[in-house]
């Protein structure tokens, strides 16, 4: 007689991974449907006290249903559990002072605090975020509240752990204003900072001197770093060792990006498993002590503090303790350590303390990365000849393994945050992984003996000195290899369950009742996913239009149907900043746009042409057109200077041309007219006419009511628009009545600062506006704004 054999998932095996994944549930149900918590807790309250009675009769009833019911009022308790947990942290308070001070801007105040971190942005200029103990503002004191700020500074005469009094200029947190930009606001809100502060005057400094402070022990384990490891190699041991970063440049965070190396300057669960090592080998002599399993725990717990505190406690270090703690504890006290279930009781506490963390990049990838190696390693490692197995290279080759599984398994987290992954990465991770085995613990050794003898200390650490500095010359020619990394695209959303399931399928390889379960539904969604690009290819192409906000300035990127890029005009300039290296260079990048195939300069003014030095030096460009205005300024002649230098063609045009980029578009200049008629560069700006199929698009510089009125005379057949770029930012001498009764657009866009000296835009020309019909949209008010044409309507496109 035959029969069918069903497989049973265990589920009774992995009880904290079922709790992590209903509490996720929760949080993220929490994260998009607000209610009330007083409502939410008397809800789960009342489940809670339904379990006993229910449980009761469960044990009187010997039913299944009933069983049934008590398990599935208890998952609902857990959701109810994590969704009440998030409403909660989602309606902290903060302290009144800190609210009064966000309303505030521009306001001179008087702080105490302590120094906790001081690190460089990228124009090389200091910033310090301090814990602030004491506020006054015009010299009464309003507060003893602790909180956090971001204090901006020229340069510093104190150090981390310094109490500092100081007088400052409330400067406001800037928002995320354009696509793709770096979310400054949201980035400081997760370090618990809301409050930003020019440092005005330092009023006293006083030195941290007390060995019971963290920052303490942090600062002279710095200070040691640096005294043992040479100039090149003192940044990359401080971010190894002690997870400090601020010393790091630019350049190097990328090369060791590029060469899949980033991981290990970030201190997380590879760096706590190398600190904690030595100790596993003296887990036995524990045993066989009388309370030698307590006294191990004990001594296990203040080395994962002592080190989270030299780490500033990052929340990467105190995830990987909270499981170096849970997989000790198991080892020491023989309880039977199931890695998948203790890494879903540590993912319970971590968004238990903080359910945020959920949405943060580094839990999703630390626990991503730990859970593919959980689940896909056995399958491998099953897989590999048992003779291999025993080789000398065997570890190594295991490395390798291991670096190719988490690069397969994190793919769409890499390409959905990064747009760009490492090639090379599992060359570079058998080099120095296998190694930092032992250079961190010794390293962190002799900085210890170095602190009681330096001369034996620093001789000891010279093989590390020498390995870390081998590791950023190889760092750095890896990062230079075309072939070393790609930046890829993330083609559609649902690569995320497809790869998740085609997870399950290699997890699942040894089980064949499930295993091809898992296969079919892996086709599925690759059939899912392969329609879906079908269906993309067989839309109508689009034209894409990104008015940019660069404040007092102008710039605007056209993404053509056939994948062309033209700029029109590149942002504003000021000492220290320009729109090409802040906004638009970055907006490239992380668009996967590699080539600019043309920039257009409108006219030579600095709020038009700011960033198109970075820009020559950022980024390829084909050609570069501008209106031929010849202008006495050193940005205009740098630009023409370098563009030579990089054999970049400059070309004037002049009405009348067309400009042969895609031929998908016809895109006309209107404007200059020729001659010179004023020494006004506003009334000689280029216009274009950018036409797609039915839809028009007109860009008109700054272009002013002399220039206005050439373009009626010459072209008013050609002036009806669907799309206007508004001229000068809306000052009162453009938008002439006469200019919008030919161009009637539906769409008026005007780039502007929304604090600027010229009182733009000005009321008569609003008015103007607002007579025309046009949907009116302001960078000042609206942000970056983004309108897409299929050829026969434009509509504009959230980005946010």
């Amino acid at each position: 007689m035959s029969y069918k054999q069903i497989y049973r998932f265990p589920f009774a095996q992995y009880p904290a991974v079922r709790i992590a994944c209903l509490l996720v549930i929760g949080i993220l149900i929490g994260e998009f449907h607000g209610i009330e918590v007083e409502l939410l807790t008397i809800l789960f309250l009342s489940i809670i006290a339904c379990l006993p009675y229910i449980e009761k009769k469960n044990k009187t009833w010997l039913n299944i249903k009933a069983s049934r019911i008590s398990t599935l009022i208890f998952l609902i308790a857990v959701i109810l559990f994590g969704w009440i947990r998030t409403e909660v942290q989602e309606q902290k308070q903060l302290p009144l002072t800190v609210q009064l001070l966000s309303i505030s801007p521009w306001t001179v105040v008087q702080q105490r605090g302590v120094i906790e971190q001081i690190s460089k942005n990228s124009s090389g200029k200091f910033r310090a975020d301090l814990t602030i103990s004491e506020t006054r503002l015009s010299d009464s004191l309003i507060s003893v509240d602790e909180y956090k700020i971001r204090l901006l500074i020229e340069e510093g005469t104190f150090e981390q752990g310094d109490e500092i009094t100081f007088e400052g200029t409330l400067i406001p947190v800037s928002e995320k204003r354009n696509p793709f930009q770096f979310d400054y606001q949201n980035f400081l809100e997760q370090k618990d900072i809301y409050i930003q502060v020019r440092l005005d005057s330092l009023i006293l400094v006083s030195k941290n001197k007390n060995p019971a402070t963290w920052n303490w022990w942090r600062v002279r384990a710095l200070k040691l770093v640096d005294q043992n490891f040479r100039a090149t190699s003192a940044p990359i041991a401080k971010a190894l060792l002690l997870g400090y970063k601020q010393d790091l440049e630019g350049e190097s965070k990328q090369a060791f990006a590029r060469a899949g190396l980033s991981h290990i300057m970030a201190v997380s669960g590879l760096h706590v498993g190398f600190i904690i090592a030595p100790f596993w080998i003296l887990i036995p002599y524990f045993w066989s002590r009388k309370y030698g399993k307590a006294i191990g725990l004990i001594t296990l717990l203040l080395i994962l503090y002592g080190y989270a505190g030299l780490t500033g406690f990052s929340a990467s270090v105190v995830r990987a303790s909270v499981m170096a703690g849970l997989l000790t504890f198991g080892k020491l006290f023989h309880k039977l350590p199931n890695s998948i279930n203790l890494t879903g009781a540590a993912a319970i506490v971590l968004l238990i303390i903080d359910p945020t963390q959920l949405v943060e990049i580094g839990f999703q990838l630390s626990f991503s990365a730990v859970l593919i190696i959980l689940l896909v390693l056995p399958i491998i490692q099953n897989a590999l000849p048992y003779w291999l197995r025993l080789r000398w290279y065997a570890k190594p080759l295991m490395v390798v393994v291991v670096s190719i599984i988490v690069q397969l398994g994190l793919y769409p987290l890499q390409v959905f945050y990064f747009g760009e992954v490492s090639l090379i990465s599992p060359i570079a991770n058998a080099l120095f992984v296998p190694l930092l085995g032992i250079i961190v613990p010794f390293a962190l050794f002799c900085l210890g003996v170095a602190s009681i003898l330096p001369e034996l200390g620093a001789i000891l650490n010279f093989p590390s000195d020498i390995f870390l500095c081998s590791m950023n010359t190889f760092v750095y020619w890896a990062s230079g290899l075309d072939w070393a990394w790609k930046k890829i695209e993330l083609p559609t959303l649902l690569l995320f369950p497809f790869w998740v399931v085609v997870i399950f399928f290699i997890t699942s390889w040894r089980i064949p009742q499930i295993r091809w379960k898992w296969l079919s539904v892996s086709m599925l969604l690759l059939s899912i996913v392969v329609g879906e690009a079908i269906i993309k290819k067989l839309e109508p192409q689009q034209l894409r239009v990104t008015v940019f906000d660069v404040g007092q300035g102008d710039a605007s990127l056209i993404q053509t149907p056939n994948g062309k890029n033209i700029l029109i005009d590149a942002g504003v300039w000021s000492p220290g900043y320009d729109s090409g290296s802040s906004i638009i260079l970055p907006h490239l990048d992380q668009a996967g746009v590699e080539k600019l195939d043309a920039v257009v300069l409108s006219h030579p003014h600095a709020d038009h042409i700011g960033g198109i030095l970075s820009l020559i030096e950022g980024v390829e460009i084909g050609v570069i057109y501008n209106s031929g205005f010849e202008y006495e300024s050193n940005l205009y002649q740098n630009y023409l200077l370098l563009a030579q230098k990089h054999n970049i063609p400059v070309e004037s045009v002049k009405s009348g041309d067309v400009l042969t980029i895609d031929p998908a578009i016809l895109m006309l200049v209107l404007g200059p007219e020729g001659p010179r008629f004023n020494s006004d560069p506003n009334q000689h700006s280029v216009v274009l006419n950018v036409i797609y199929g039915e839809s028009e698009f007109l860009f008109t510089g700054d272009a002013g009511e002399d220039q206005e009125e050439r373009l009626i005379e010459n072209y008013w057949d050609l002036l009806d628009t669907d799309f206007l770029k508004v001229g000068h930012h809306g000052s009162r001498t453009s938008s002439l009545s006469s200019f919008l009764e030919e161009v009637t657009p539906e769409v008026a866009v005007i780039s502007l600062a929304e604090r600027n000296w010229f009182n733009h835009p000005h009321p008569e020309a609003i008015q103007r506006l607002k007579e025309s019909e046009a949907k009116l949209y302001f960078t000042s008010k609206d942000k970056a704004l983004v309108f897409v044409s299929d050829g026969k309507r434009i509509w504009r496109e959230e980005w946010e």
